[in-house]
């Protein structure tokens, strides 16, 4: 009884702290925002929908479609109305022309009269967070400032497991990132804060040691990724703070049982936060839009979970192939050729943990199907979880032989 009110009073103080949240953004004033947005548009238009970040590759493409749908949201938003703003969300739209946000984005602050579509079933925090920003910059500067912040968290977050893990840990820690093209995600508005929340819960992870108690924690972590994220990587908040968090797990004898139990727990208090948050807005929009969000949001959802003109396992292969496999191979022997070398035993029963998680990925694609199949150019990075977990086992569950 105790657990659950612990956790219902943390939901509720979530939720009234995300209204509070849209609320407030929705009421800063227009002015600033509608010139930098107008200035913007303009630099997007001319980059395009999909341009690369510093390497001309599909790994290291940006999703400029989506954060122009973000812009055109803060600029369509009525500061007169916060309350029906924050839970309607619309944008300006035109039949048949949804595919070109940088257009519409550009026709819009150009003064063009566009339709109003609603996008009610998120809660699209992350028109809330950089609403503000748009007041004194527009997005070349927000850019540098989301790089600045971003690789500030990415050196804290080396630098505290480097002195709790190692440096071959922290290698592997690193190379996820590095082999999902990670950085790509400093420079944009849709996948900024995932990577934030991630970097943060690590690092909360990793302050509090061996603490088992860390399900309030991910239940706020599950809650968060689903108010600021529009359905991209929100399971990264999980796998890797779970990867961290085994890592430095120094147990000795380990106890699998005992670790899989709270690896369970874990990820199921984390989904209670990501769905009961999602149903809350539903419900909340639905009171305030005058029309069903759950049939809108249920409708959409399946359609996701569908596999109509590919199979399941297409939808893995194509976020599979965007690894780069001759890195990773590569990387692969060279650890377990120094792993020999030093005369280090396997420890098969912390790298059966490690697989499990190294696999949520894959459970991600196989149930979202037609989402994963789609958008598969981002999704793929999802598999920093992978292999991150693979290198941990090569790291972290290897123990010196004894002489």
């Amino acid at each position: 009884m105790k657990t659950f009110l612990r956790y219902s009073i943390v939901f509720v103080s979530l939720i009234a702290a995300y209204l509070v949240f849209a609320v407030l953004s929705c009421m800063v004033p227009d002015k600033g925002i509608k010139t930098n947005i107008a200035n913007s548009a303009t630099q997007l238009a001319d980059e395009g929908l999909y341009p690369s970040a510093v390497i001309s590759v599909k790994q290291c493409q940006i999703d400029n479609f989506t954060d122009a749908l973000i812009m055109n949201q803060v600029y369509s938003i009525d500061r007169k109305h916060p309350w029906e703003s924050a839970m309607k969300m619309v944008r300006a739209e035109e039949s048949g022309q949804g595919w070109n946000q940088t257009g519409l984005l550009l026709r819009l602050v150009n003064g063009e009269h566009l339709k109003e579509q609603p996008y009610a079933r998120y809660w699209h925090g992350n028109t809330f967070l950089f609403r503000p920003f748009f007041m004194f910059m527009d997005f070349n500067l927000i850019r540098l400032w989301l790089f600045a912040i971003s690789t500030l968290l990415m050196v804290a977050l080396v630098c505290v497991y480097f002195r709790e893990a190692g440096l071959l840990k922290t290698l592997a820690l690193a190379f996820g990132f590095v082999a999902t093209c990670g950085f790509v995600t400093q420079f944009s508005m849709q996948f900024f804060p995932i990577l934030a929340i991630t970097v943060i819960t690590s690092l909360i992870v990793i302050k509090r040691g061996g603490s088992n108690d860390h399900g309030v924690l991910f239940f706020i972590v599950g809650s968060l990724a689903c108010f600021f994220d529009l359905l991209t990587t929100p399971l990264l908040t999980l796998g890797i703070p779970l990867a961290i968090m085994l890592s430095l797990n120094r147990q000795e004898p380990f106890q699998i049982k005992d670790r899989l139990l709270e690896i369970i727990k874990l990820a199921f208090v984390w989904g209670l936060g990501f769905g009961l948050t999602f149903v809350t807005k539903w419900g909340l929009a639905t009171l305030v839009s005058g029309y069903n969000v759950f049939t809108d949001a249920i409708d959409t959802g399946l359609y996701r979970l569908g596999a109509d003109d590919f199979t399941r396992w297409d939808a893995v292969s194509q976020n599979f192939k965007m690894l780069n496999l001759p890195m990773i191979v590569t990387a692969i022997l060279s650890v377990v050729i120094l792993m020999v070398v030093g005369r280090h035993k396997f420890n098969w029963k912390k790298a059966l943990l490690f697989l499990l998680i190294g696999l949520a990925p894959y459970l991600w694609y196989l149930v979202l199907s037609n989402h994963s199949y789609v958008h598969w150019w981002f999704t793929y990075r999802l598999q920093a979880i992978t292999v991150m977990c693979l290198f941990f086992m090569l790291t972290d569950s290897f123990v010196k032989e004894k002489t």
